[in-house]
C-alpha cells in the first residue's frame, strides 16, 4: 500500500474568516467613533434628565425611547459631519490624528457625509412624527454644531465655541419639550447653564492644547488673549454656570438632594478655576477640562435624584 505524505505549507483552518471578522470589527469601531459616543452620551443624559424634570417623575416609556433613539441619531449624525468637515484639522493635531477619517482608516469620506446627513434626517423625522417641538430643537442642535460652529465659526473666530454652546442647550430644551412643549423658566435656565458651561469646558481644553491648535491653523482663545486671559474668561463662565445652577434650584423649588450635589460640584469647579487663574497653563487647563464634565454630570444627576425623590 502506497501512502502519499503532503509536505506543503500548513494553513490554519478558519484563519481567513477570523481575519475578516477582525477587520469588520475594526471598521465598525471606526464608524462608532465617528458618532462621538462619549459626547453624545452626555448630551443624551442632560436631555433625559430635563425630560424627567418636565414630567416631575417618570415620563412615558415611549417618550423616553423616542428621545433616546432620535437624539442619538441627530447628535451622532452631527458628530459624524464634524469629523468629516474637520478631517484636515484632525490630521494635524496629536490629540485627533488617530481619528478614523484623519488616519485614513475610513477610505471613503463621502460615505460619512451622506451617513451623517441621513442620521440627522431620520432622527428629526422620528421626533417630528410624535413631537414637533422636540424635532425642532434636535434639528437646531445639529445645525448649530455641524454648520454654524464647525463650518462657519471654527476656522474664523476665537469665540467659536460661544455660539457652539447653543447646541448643548438645544438638547436640554428638546428633552423638556418632549413632555412639555410650552417650556417655561426652568428649562431655559437649564439650557443657559449648559450654554455658559460650554466655553469654560472647551477653552480649558484649548489652553491645554494651544500649541496643537496653532499648528493646525485654528484660531482659539489662547492665541488671542494668552493663557492668563483665557483663565479669566474661563473663571467668568464658571461663576455664571454656578450662579445658574443655584437659580435653577430656587426657580424649580428643588430640595436638599439637588443643592448638595450642585454645591459640591460648584466647590470643585470653582477650586479648579482658581487654580487656573493662579497658574494658567496646560496642566491646570487639562485638569479643569476633565473636571468640567464631572461637574455637569453631578448637577444633572442631582436634578434627577431630586425629581425622582419627589415621586416616592
Amino acid at each position: 500500500m502506497n501512502v502519499t505524505v503532503y509536505t506543503g505549507p500548513l494553513r490554519a483552518s478558519g484563519s481567513a474568516p477570523s481575519l475578516a471578522t477582525g477587520a469588520r470589527a475594526e471598521q465598525l469601531r471606526a464608524y462608532l467613533i465617528l458618532a462621538k459616543p462619549r459626547i453624545v452620551s452626555l448630551v443624551l443624559f442632560t436631555a433625559l434628565v430635563a425630560c424627567f424634570a418636565a414630567a416631575q417623575g417618570q415620563p412615558p416609556l415611549g417618550t423616553v425611547l423616542l428621545l433616546v433613539v432620535s437624539g442619538s441619531l441627530s447628535a451622532g449624525g452631527a458628530a459624524a459631519l464634524n469629523h468629516y468637515f474637520e478631517r484636515d484639522i484632525d490630521a494635524r493635531m496629536g490629540r485627533t490624528r488617530r481619528r478614523p477619517l484623519a488616519s485614513g482608516q475610513i477610505r471613503h469620506p463621502s460615505l460619512v457625509l451622506l451617513g451623517g446627513m441621513a442620521a440627522i434626517v431620520v432622527g428629526v423625522a422620528l421626533a417630528g412624527a410624535v413631537n414637533l417641538a422636540l424635532a425642532g430643537f434636535e434639528l437646531a442642535g445639529a445645525f448649530v454644531y455641524a454648520a454654524i460652529y464647525t463650518l462657519w465659526l471654527k476656522r474664523r473666530t476665537a469665540l467659536n465655541i460661544v455660539i457652539g454652546g447653543a447646541a448643548g442647550g438645544s438638547a436640554v430644551l428638546g428633552g423638556w419639550a418632549a413632555v412639555d412643549p410650552g417650556l417655561g423658566l426652568v428649562p431655559w435656565l437649564l439650557a443657559g447653564l449648559v450654554f455658559a458651561w460650554t466655553p469654560a469646558h472647551f477653552w480649558s481644553l484649548a489652553l491645554a492644547r494651544s500649541g496643537e491648535y496653532e499648528r493646525a491653523g485654528v484660531p482659539m482663545l489662547p492665541a488671542l488673549v494668552g493663557p492668563r486671559g483665557v483663565a479669566w474668561w474661563v473663571a467668568v463662565h464658571i461663576l455664571a454656570t454656578v450662579a445658574l445652577s443655584i437659580g435653577i434650584g430656587v426657580a424649580a423649588h428643588l430640595g436638599p438632594l439637588y443643592f448638595v450635589a450642585a454645591l459640591a460640584a460648584a466647590v470643585g469647579f470653582l477650586r479648579a478655576g482658581v487654580q487656573l487663574v493662579q497658574r494658567p497653563g496646560a496642566v491646570t487647563g487639562w485638569r479643569l477640562f476633565k473636571f468640567s464634565g464631572i461637574y455637569l454630570g453631578l448637577v444633572f444627576l442631582g436634578l434627577l435624584a431630586e425629581t425622582l425623590r419627589n415621586t416616592l
